[in-house]
């Protein structure tokens, strides 16, 4: 489980216009929330929420939010749940924290790190999909991996690896099918150009044929057509 310190400002102007305000200076407008707190409008300064997500955990990073504002001073532990982004720019406008109960299991999504080179992709030219990038998973807070590593190496063309085949830890539940695929080794794809090269020639000899069973070969049936 990676950990760290998040310092942000409680938001005491609400509205587009303050809102807009806080984006000019650099700060992300923010809301906490938790089974056990009521809504906390916040301010966050976006380069300090990326040092804090700087871990081997990313968005997974269990932060230890301390509010300060009105003459004081509260923490909260809590994760990162949702980023709204401006549709134009792509840049962050909205960030969602919740509150984490270190006795409460927790629902989230864990990223997968693919580790090794896979025998299919190093000897014949294989593809490596990537089908699950992230395995979403429930736990206790002080449970949460970082990633789940998955090695390739071993992997031939056509061969996957499936959720059934991870060796993970009772200390939490992987909520997948136990045959979901993670990842698969796919044929090169210059075989299927020449699959395709192939259909493409039967079928033009198909009309060649046709053609020439009708008397006419393509290109006289073409000339009479620029005489007419």
């Amino acid at each position: 489980m990676a950990h760290n310190t998040l310092i942000v400002e409680r938001r005491n102007n609400l509205g587009k216009s303050a809102a807009k305000k806080i984006r000019s200076e650099g700060n992300i407008p923010s809301i906490l929330y938790g089974k056990e707190t009521e809504p906390i409008p916040l301010v966050v300064n976006l380069n300090e929420l990326k040092t804090a997500l700087s871990t081997e955990a990313g968005e997974n990073t269990l932060l230890e939010i301390k509010i300060k504002g009105d003459g004081k001073e509260t923490s909260k532990l809590a994760l990162l749940r949702d980023i709204q982004f401006n549709y134009l720019t792509s840049k962050p406008i909205h960030f969602d924290f919740q509150e984490v109960l270190m006795k409460e299991k927790l629902t989230l999504k864990v990223p997968v790190q693919i580790v090794g080179v896979a025998l299919g992709v190093k000897n014949d030219h294989g593809i490596l999909e990537e089908i699950l990038r992230e395995i979403e998973i429930e736990c206790l807070p002080k449970d949460i991996p970082n990633f789940f590593e998955v090695d390739v190496s071993e992997l031939g063309l056509g061969d996957s690896i499936h959720i059934g085949e991870l060796n993970v830890s009772d200390e939490f539940t992987i909520l997948h099918e136990s045959d979901e695929t993670i990842v698969t080794v796919l044929a090169p794809r210059v075989e299927e150009e020449v699959v395709e090269e192939e259909v493409l020639a039967e079928v033009e000899g198909e009309v060649a044929e046709e053609a020439e069973a009708e008397g006419k070969a393509p290109e006289e049936e073409s000339e009479e057509k620029e005489k007419t």
